[in-house]
């Protein structure tokens, strides 16, 4: 609601969060199938964080949406399906809760529990 109206507007005078808002309202204008999201709250403070989480939990019900992270809780808390990469393969791909809690592979449990990455 408070970027609908600056969706052509220049994104300099917003903060980090209005202007990751206002740049996911752009991507939605044009109604795509699938939003793809690369770190959207790396740069945020965390009251922004959760309104971009929030925003994110709304979207996924008319959209497909890929987020790429390395927050690890983030992922815990957005995503319904996991898929963990490591140098461009894929080791492991399931739900969210299969992964966080009982993931298959050793490199999946290292990483998600910290060891390594």
């Amino acid at each position: 609601a408070e970027v609908k109206d600056r969706l052509s507007a220049p994104a300099a005078g917003l903060s980090g969060g209005q202007q990751q808002r206002l740049c996911i309202a752009r991507s939605i204008a044009v109604q795509p199938e699938v939003i793809l999201l690369d770190e959207p709250t790396s740069a945020l403070d965390p009251i922004s964080t959760l309104r971009i989480e929030e925003l994110i939990d709304e979207l996924k019900q008319d959209f497909s949406i890929v987020i790429v992270t390395h927050n690890m809780q983030q992922a815990e808390r957005c995503a319904d399906q996991v898929a963990f990469f490591y140098l461009g393969e894929m080791v492991e791909v399931g739900s969210a809760a299969q992964m966080f809690t009982a993931p298959r592979q050793r490199r999946t449990q290292e990483y998600i529990t910290g060891r390594f990455g």
